[in-house]
């Protein structure tokens, strides 16, 4: 399988960890597509884009590739430091941050998987001051025609730059290219926008999640949107992951009633 890295020229983290890429695992053969330098190293690709990542919604059309993978800075209004993983999408019908309103990407959660156990297992090892965690599905691109993902730095420009935090999402991203987990594929729903009890799900090896629906999601709720988080995930995915405490006792009880309905596996967390 060909996957294709991405690093937006407009940010600094990416190219932070574009540079910590080449750098690292050497790639060494180069060719061109549309005016951009693609490089490559075995079956993995990198491409320097000009535009923000969240708008790049034809960025699959440089290559012949399975997947695609954003190397990314990520904002917080905490700044607090952190290594995140997730997979994007928009479930309101509004999209103010790339993708199409109510659209959901491809997810692919075993390459997430992958790429979330790389930077823990880096960050004890480079002894970083980072929090590592997935977040809820959010923002664009949406329409990419192959699974996509970002691994990101965060949150301020320091950590953007930290060459350190750059190899650590570096290698995360190396891994979930060459050598994705074989979990359990689920759908996250409930909690907040750092999604903590389904980071430690998976980081216990109890299932690879992609797509998470937070609380926020249920303010709004639309069962459509819950049925393709399913149809937008690769592979058999068939089980729910619930935060019980992470959303209200109505709300639960309502997603329990249609997943049921729908054929779907809950498990409780």
């Amino acid at each position: 399988m060909t996957i294709l890295v991405a690093a937006s020229e407009r940010d600094p983290a990416a190219l932070n960890i574009a540079s910590c890429l080449t750098r690292e695992y050497g790639f060494d053969r180069s060719s061109e597509y549309g005016g951009l330098q693609l490089l490559q190293k075995d079956d993995v690709l990198l491409a320097r884009i000009k535009e923000e990542s969240i708008y790049a919604e034809t960025v699959d059309t440089l290559a012949r590739t399975d997947a695609v993978i954003f190397a990314s800075k990520h904002k917080s209004e905490k700044g607090e430091p952190g290594l995140t993983v997730h997979c994007t999408g928009n479930v309101l019908n509004e999209a103010p941050y790339g993708g199409q309103p109510r659209s959901l990407a491809l997810a692919e959660p075993n390459r997430m998987t992958a790429a979330l156990l790389a930077l823990s297992e880096i960050r004890e090892e480079l002894g970083l001051p980072y929090l590592v965690s997935l977040e809820a599905t959010h923002h664009g691109p949406t329409e990419l025609r192959v699974p996509s993902m970002f691994v990101e730095i965060g949150s301020s420009e320091r950590e953007w730059k930290d060459p350190r935090a750059g190899k650590a999402v570096a290698r995360a991203i190396w891994t979930a290219a060459t050598c994705p987990s074989d979990a359990t594929e689920a759908v996250g729903f409930g909690g907040g926008h750092y999604s903590w009890k389904h980071t430690e799900v998976v980081m216990k090896g109890q299932f690879a999640i992609g797509h998470i629906l937070s609380k926020y999601f249920f303010e709004s709720y639309d069962p459509a949107i819950v049925n393709l988080a399913f149809r937008r995930t690769v592979g058999e995915c068939s089980h729910a992951v619930i935060d019980k405490k992470g959303m209200r006792g109505a709300e639960r009880n309502a997603l329990i009633q249609l997943l049921d309905e729908s054929g779907h596996k809950t498990v409780m967390i």
